[in-house]
């Protein structure tokens, strides 16, 4: 928009030079176009044009023309500029506030208030069809709607970044600057209020929910309570409400989760905070014709609640355009007990005495043990020739079974333990908020490295000397090793750090070790929630088989849930993956470190010394 000349009237605005005295601040772009936008300002226009002009404000404040200070927010400078020009000049301030009174009691602010940023019930297709639509198709005007005019306003991350404590003593300057132009929105606080109440009340009654209800009825419930009181005695049952969720998270930590709680909850707890952020504005009556300045700023106190609120505004606004934050919710909230449920399963890969030190050692030798017998079960596969699906089945199956027994000998693989204990320990941390408390999560990462350590170590020595003593065995009896020399060489050439991609598909193994612990812990938590393990116990069979066996077997599933779900996931993962890439034409593998300490041990021993040059190991084409 092009600036107006320095002396060009604009209708009762003063000229450029004397706007520019009266505001006190320099000639430049920013200052001649709010004069510009104070001007278009008109009470008497029609609805659409009073929107754009509030709009066009707005935009000016968070993404005008540059205003160069050091040590300030662009945009605080130019809301000190719209500040002062209200403040200081009658003409224009009297043109905002009569715009403004006349566009805001005329459009609905109950969507912007008690909707934008909150969960809704629409599924996450659904959600996402409506996302593109709004992304691809033209936007059709709503002039008796005021969420378009913020959606226009704040666009990106980046348009909130100035909203700090530093824009407070602007805001309430800006807040007495309107008048009473912004007391036409006070019902729609009212009525946002509600419908967040309302809304929090059918969530927490609800089948699903009420089935971890801690109280007797439901009419006792906080949340319900909600609903049916006035917003001055919201703030003594929101903190009641809060208490209650508590319980109901320590309830669900007993009896498993499902994906609608963990959306009813997540629902809860930020409607509960939007409600927070609306309250102080309910009572906040008539504070611009205060004539006593400390009590106008105690009744304008609501300025930091204000900065907040459009804060919350705005990220759902900007949150509400992206795909990506969309995922990110969605995901967050599917894993959200799913991880604690393999924090769980994963406290006992953490030693924490030297006797359990070395029960580690032992255990994960006979996991390397075990580990070679994987590794020459999978060439026997490959040596099949099966069609690419079945050798993805039947490898997956290996895997998974070698796995399963691994579990149930009480073996240990080490690649298993970071997707495992990092979920024991993000739970240590969530539940230890207090700085001093911090400081006993050292004890603990230095037993998760140990642990570590002891399990790697016994991997990989059991593995190699395994596969050593199994290959020196088969030539005593067989006269031939385990692999021949052709495949040998290509085995080597496999695992060439620089030749290969090697270090990349340890990585993505390393992506799939993580994706496992997902499913254990989503595995588990669908038995518990369902039951099943009770089920079992009072199944018509323990009439046949005895009670006392169908309670073994109740307790054995809810003991190794975790594990047997982990386990097949990571097999079907070994074994699929590479499969599918293959499949897509994607150059992917697999780089499980036991596996591949096993099979590359297992060349070396057919090679022999005199057969390992430095043209094997540096060799650089892809293995066949």
């Amino acid at each position: 928009m092009s600036q107006d000349a320095p002396s060009a009237p604009i209708g009762d605005m003063p000229s450029r030079a004397e706007f520019l005295r009266l505001i006190d601040v320099p000639d430049g772009k920013a200052a001649g176009l709010l004069r510009v936008l104070l001007a278009r300002c008109k009470p008497e226009a029609s609805q659409p044009e009073r929107l754009l002009a509030l709009e066009q404000l707005g935009l000016f404040v968070v993404a005008g023309p540059g205003v160069l200070a050091p040590g300030s927010h662009p945009a605080l400078l130019r809301l000190e500029y719209l500040v002062r020009a209200l403040e200081r000049i009658p003409v224009a301030r009297q043109r905002m506030q009569a715009t403004a009174r006349a566009a805001l009691s005329s459009v609905r602010a109950i969507k912007l208030l008690g909707e934008i940023g909150l969960p809704n019930d629409r599924g996450l297709i659904a959600e996402t069809a409506d996302r593109l639509a709004r992304g691809f198709l033209p936007e059709a005007p709503a002039p008796r709607e005021l969420w378009p005019v913020a959606s226009h306003i704040f666009r990106h991350s980046r348009d909130l970044e100035w909203l700090t404590p530093a824009a407070d003593p602007l805001l309430r300057r800006l807040t007495r600057a309107g008048g009473d132009a912004w007391h036409s929105l006070r019902g729609w606080v009212y009525d946002a209020i509600a419908l967040i109440a309302t809304r929090i009340a059918a969530a927490g009654t609800g089948e699903a929910f009420r089935a971890h209800e801690i109280g007797d009825t439901i009419c006792k419930s906080p949340l319900y309570q909600l609903s049916q009181v006035a917003p001055a005695e919201m703030p003594a049952l929101i903190v009641a409400a809060r208490a209650h969720l508590d319980l109901v998270h320590a309830a669900l930590e007993d009896h498993g989760v499902s994906i609608e709680v963990v959306y009813a909850l997540d629902a809860i707890e930020r409607g509960l905070l939007r409600i927070e952020l609306l309250l102080p504005f309910v009572d906040a009556d008539d504070a611009d014709d205060a004539d006593d300045a400390e009590d106008d700023d105690a009744k304008l106190g609501t300025a930091p609640q204000l900065r907040l609120l459009i804060c919350a505004i705005g990220r759902g606004l900007v949150g509400g355009r992206s795909f990506r934050r969309l995922v990110s919710d969605n995901v967050r909230l599917l894993a959200r007990k799913i991880i604690e449920r393999a924090g769980h399963s994963g406290e006992h890969y953490v030693t924490s005495s030297r006797r359990e030190y070395w029960k580690m050692l032992t255990s994960a030798t006979g996991g390397g043990v075990l580990t070679c017998g994987t590794a020459m079960a999978k060439f026997l596969i490959k040596w099949g020739h099966f069609p690419l699906f079945v050798d993805g089945v039947l490898s997956s199956m290996a895997y998974a079974a070698s796995f399963i027994i691994m579990q149930l000998l009480g073996f240990t693989l080490a690649t298993k333990q970071p997707s495992m204990t990092a979920a024991a320990l993000a739970g240590s941390i969530s539940a230890r908020r207090d700085g001093h408390q911090l400081d006993e999560l050292v004890p603990l990462i230095a037993r998760i490295a140990r642990s570590q350590f002891a399990a790697a170590v016994g991997n990989i020595a059991a593995v190699i000397v395994t596969a050593l003593a199994v290959d020196r065995l088969l030539r005593v009896t067989t006269g031939a090793s385990f692999l021949d020399e052709n495949a040998a060489h290509a085995v080597v050439r496999s695992f060439d750090p620089l030749g290969s991609g090697t270090l990349f598909f340890a990585a993505l193994t390393g992506v799939l070790l993580w994706f496992s612990s997902l499913v254990a812990g989503w595995f588990e938590n669908w038995l518990v929630f369902r039951r099943v393990p009770e089920a079992i116990e009072h199944h018509r069979l323990g009439k046949r088989f005895g009670k006392a066996r169908m309670v073994r077997a109740a307790r054995f599933l809810e003991r190794e849930a975790a594990g047997f779900g982990g386990s097949i996931a990571l097999g079907a993962l070994l074994g699929m993956v590479p499969v599918f890439a293959k499949f897509f034409g994607l150059p992917l593998d697999v780089r499980h470190v036991t596996l591949s300490a096993g099979s590359l041990t297992l060349a070396l021993s057919s090679l022999g010394p005199a057969g390992i040059g430095a043209d094997c190991l540096l060799y650089t084409s892809p293995s066949p």
